[in-house]
């Protein structure tokens, strides 16, 4: 089907007014910075939000906000966006054949930013803290830290983590920032769970100021001498100091960064690339996510989506493809899996499966008992109820929410669906969640390894479970993807994960791909290393940053 014209006539009004209010961009500056690294100054960024809930990598360190204290916390081993393993703070690495037992040897001479000495007894203190204090980092525990069993100090720079189960994900997770190293001494901070200033870590920068809501500050670590071996340099960062500004809005974002009020941005509107992507004096990269795309995910146990008929007519009445295509102008693409397109465990099979079928759509909804009509065109049952669907978002940032709103005014014209269309803040969102208020409900979940992804999406008590799933052969499949070793097995598991979802039990609607980018001034060199692997999000990593000369400023 095409979309229907006053909607895609909508569509097109509000891409423009989103370029409107955007200035044009620079045609000068010098282009791309070159030469050798130059040590000092400081660097002024702005991203989308501050990190509300905490600035500790163990308890918030899946969360976009909260990247930024990559520059902080080093973990054991790094990740490249092959999903290959590096070294880090652990020289080398051992596991046992049964795949239980993983043994580091650890870098000598490295230290806290507090003095404190990094060895295997501060390891095990991190790890015994995440997985015994259940009052400190619950989610983590249950996500990514699940199968670890013991953590045992085998000599002063040797530690051994011992796992319940075999699992594939153990390094992934150890490479990610909820892996990072927190300063024994700060682990006995009363405050450590909400992180911020004083919570030491062994980074090559130190948050030395915070203003709430605003403002975080990064002042170099001069002892830094253990870069992971992905990096570019050994010794200090060359900055003297990391300033990230919190401006919400996109348009603002880019304004600033236009008119070099600051040195670059994150999260780049489709709207606003133009002014930096191609142009002298500015650069873009980005990077796609091998995760989870955005998607809607369709609550099983929702007052009107129980019937999965319902769910599979919310899914065939839309055809997403000209709504992404008008709403993203090419910055992202039409997703079809639960995992991205980049990922290993992406099966192209499902592309152009389902969806924008309204026939389909209608048929589905009469056999679930929908039949009637109201006067306002809305379905209704035989007790004249209306067929309403509470889609609970978080507050509105395009382009989800343009893509949200597309997707509930063709509803309404193609299928008398009402989307009561909700925006809150993220702790409404949580409440309405819990509280099982809702039918539907768009996320991309974040995570360095795949399976604990999509453990949070559809595992039984899953951190961020919105199809509300209590399914044990979801939940064996997916500990199947957890415990083989063996890469086909663990997509032949995922596989199955996905046909469910997508097909069987129809709970997930993939909206599009995430994309992660950046844009920058040209005197700033190694904006690449910001999207940090395998993910991509940005975490404005400075380490290897320095600042050239820019006739444009």
């Amino acid at each position: 089907m095409t979309l229907n014209r006053p909607i895609l006539r909508w569509l097109t009004l509000a891409v423009a007014a989103l370029l409107m209010l955007t200035a044009c961009g620079s045609d000068s500056g010098s282009g791309s910075g070159s030469g050798e690294p130059v040590k000092g100054g400081a660097l002024t960024v702005a991203q989308a939000d501050y990190p509300e809930e905490g600035m500790n990598p163990h308890v918030r360190g899946c969360c976009t906000e909260v990247q930024v204290l990559r520059n902080v916390y080093d973990s054991l081993v790094s990740i490249d966006y092959d999903e290959s393993i590096h070294p880090w703070l652990a020289e080398k690495w051992d596991r046992s054949p049964d795949g239980l037992v993983y043994t580091f040897t650890l870098r000598q001479g490295v230290k806290f930013t507090d003095g404190e000495p990094f060895n295997a007894a501060a390891v095990k203190a991190n790890f015994d803290k995440i997985i015994t204090d259940k009052e400190y980092a619950p989610s983590t525990a249950k996500s990514t830290f699940q199968t670890l069993k013991a953590t045992e100090v085998v000599d002063e720079y040797t530690v051994r983590t011992v796992l319940s189960e075999p699992t594939a994900n153990w390094l992934n997770t150890l490479a990610s920032l909820q892996g990072g190293q927190i300063s024994p001494k700060s682990l006995q901070n009363p405050d450590v769970a909400a992180g911020g200033v004083g919570i030491a870590g062994t980074g090559p920068f130190i948050l030395t100021e915070v203003v709430e809501g605003a403002e975080l500050r990064f002042t170099r670590n001069e002892d830094y001498n253990w870069p992971s071996a992905l990096a570019k340099h050994e010794g200090p960062a060359y900055l003297d100091e990391l300033i990230v500004k919190i401006v919400p809005e996109p348009n603002v974002r880019a304004g600033l960064l236009s008119s070099r009020e600051v040195d670059a941005i994150a999260q780049v509107a489709p709207a606003d690339i133009a002014q930096f992507d191609g142009v002298d004096g500015f650069q873009f990269e980005w990077k796609p996510s091998n995760v989870s795309p955005y998607s809607l995910y369709f609550n099983v146990t929702g007052d009107n989506t129980k019937d999965v008929r319902v769910r599979r007519a919310l899914r065939e009445a839309v055809d997403l493809n000209p709504i992404i295509d008008t709403v993203l102008q090419g910055s992202s693409e039409r997703a079809w899996g639960i995992v991205g397109p980049q990922s290993p465990y992406y099966d192209p099979k499902f592309e152009n499966a389902y969806g924008g079928n309204v026939e389909l759509a209608n048929q589905l909804l009469d056999e679930a008992g929908w039949t009637g009509r109201d006067s306002d065109g809305y379905r209704t049952n035989a007790a004249g109820q209306r067929l309403v669907i509470r889609l609970i978002a978080t507050e509105p940032k395009p382009p989800l929410s343009t893509v949200l709103e597309a997707y509930q005014a063709e509803l309404r014209t193609n299928a008398g669906v009402e989307v009561d269309l909700q925006f809150r803040d993220e702790g409404t969102v949580d409440v309405v969640r819990e509280t099982n208020a809702y039918e539907a409900f768009p996320r991309a979940v974040g995570g360095v390894d795949i399976g604990v992804v999509l453990e949070k999406i559809y595992e039984t008590g899953g951190a961020i479970n919105g199809p509300k799933l209590e399914d044990p052969q979801v939940d064996g499949w997916l500990a199947d993807g957890r415990t083989a070793l063996d890469e086909q097995d663990r997509k032949a598991a995922y596989d199955k994960v996905a046909q469910f979802a997508l097909i069987d039990d129809v709970t997930t609607l993939p909206l599009y791909t995430e994309r992660y980018n950046a844009a920058a001034t040209s005197r700033v060199n190694e904006i690449e290393r910001w999207l940090d692997a395998p993910r991509g999000m940005v975490n404005f990593w400075a380490y290897d940053t320095w600042l050239g000369d820019d006739s444009a400023t």
